[in-house]
């Protein structure tokens, strides 16, 4: 099945090469990617800082905004990069990457790819979410500092002693949003020659893996 291309293109346009530019959007924001690093034309390193970072209000113990109380982050995952979300600092949301560097997300995309291709092609979300807190919870895995309200409501529902199944959540406002589509890429180009109805039950359980999402 001829996945690669369209792969490499999720891993390097998403997210290599947009670190830099993470919430950067909107002509404001065009205006202070080109005055930052000037025009973008291969793999640039993440500033430290970005006029305008939220990540010093987001909540460190679960979704959306909230308080830098909980260790979540720090602890259970991102270790060590709590005070990037430390509050009065205006952190870029990757600035703990090199040029280059795999998002979280990208890493994502990659474990699961590599179970569907070690199961056949088919996506297993039980499977998956073994494997997901495993890597996630796995210190030097992963150098991002930013993990998104998805990660951190699922992380927080495992803290509570809930199953597996039971950690995707939903704040109704932070996880319905294009990037639940990511790691979808790859279960949408292995299942493109079934059935539509098949597809679609496989996309979807790779949706509702890490995020109670419809």
């Amino acid at each position: 099945m001829p996945w690669p291309c369209p792969l490499i293109g999720i891993m390097v346009k998403l997210h290599n090469l947009k670190n830099p530019q993470h919430t950067s959007v909107g002509r404001p924001s065009t205006r202070q990617i080109r005055s930052d690093y000037g025009e973008i034309t291969g793999y640039v390193k993440p500033k430290v800082e970005l006029s305008g970072s939220i990540m010093a209000l987001s909540n460190t113990g679960g979704a959306g905004r909230g308080g830098s109380d909980g260790d979540i982050i720090g602890s259970i995952i991102a270790h060590g990069k709590k005070p990037y979300w430390a509050r009065a600092k205006a952190h870029h949301y990757h600035c703990t990457l090199d040029a280059g560097e795999n998002t979280v997300d990208a890493d994502l995309v990659r474990l699961c790819y590599k179970g569907m291709a070690e199961n056949g092609g088919k996506f297993d979300a039980e499977k998956f979410q073994e494997e997901y807190v495993e890597f996630m919870t796995t210190e030097g895995n992963y150098n991002d500092c930013y993990m998104s309200t998805t990660h951190r409501m699922f992380f927080a529902n495992r803290l509570r002693g809930k199953p597996l199944a039971d950690c995707p959540d939903n704040d109704n406002h932070n996880v319905d949003t294009t990037d639940g589509l990511t790691m979808a890429v790859p279960v949408a180009l292995a299942t493109a020659h079934l059935s539509v109805q098949e597809a679609r039950r496989q996309i979807q359980a790779c949706v509702s893996a890490t995020r109670k999402s419809d």
